[in-house]
């Protein structure tokens, strides 16, 4: 990387970090505050609206919410590891240390905890038809991060093949 590249590079790197933990206090608040911005959304009647009519039980509104509000504290949940991940990763890259198994292999749990959520998300979906919405975007991050984790990992494995033949 040429001298001219390395300030902007260091300045995206330091801010992608204070995104991180802007996002990070965002989640603690989401979790101290959590079943209060649920009552509200849920309040607000776009969440409240839609769910699996067929199903009896789902016909209480308090069940409904109380799916809702479970799956809201999962997603947080999960979210932490996906932090500790993309910050970890952030680390490894100001340290230069780009094609290494250790950033596959925090890619890959920033990929199964994105698909946990869709999957949380999924499930709640029949209480909450909005919850669809925030599975369906679990799942492309989940699939975009598993993307670059097989090219990253296809990359050490080229390398290394290269480092042997020289």
């Amino acid at each position: 990387m040429s001298a001219s590249n390395k300030p902007s590079y260091t300045l995206w790197l330091n801010t992608t970090l204070l995104a991180c933990a802007a996002f990070f206090i965002c989640v603690l608040a989401g979790d101290i505050f959590g079943y209060s911005f649920c009552d509200y959304c849920w309040q607000d009647h776009f969440f409240k609206t839609g769910y699996l009519s067929s199903l009896s039980f789902l016909s209480d509104d308090q069940f409904r919410f109380r799916v809702f509000l479970t799956c809201f504290y999962i997603s947080t949940a999960l979210t932490y590891p996906i932090l500790y991940g993309v910050v970890a990763l952030l680390r490894n890259l100001k340290k230069e240390k780009v094609f290494d198994k250790a950033n596959t292999r925090l890619m890959a749990l920033v990929s199964i905890c994105c698909f946990l959520i869709c999957l949380v998300c999924f499930i709640g979906s029949i209480a909450c038809y909005a919850l669809s919405a925030i599975s369906l975007i679990g799942l492309f991050i989940g699939l975009i991060v598993q993307c670059v984790r097989l090219v990253m990992d296809k990359a050490i494995d080229m390398r290394d093949e290269l480092d042997l033949t020289v």
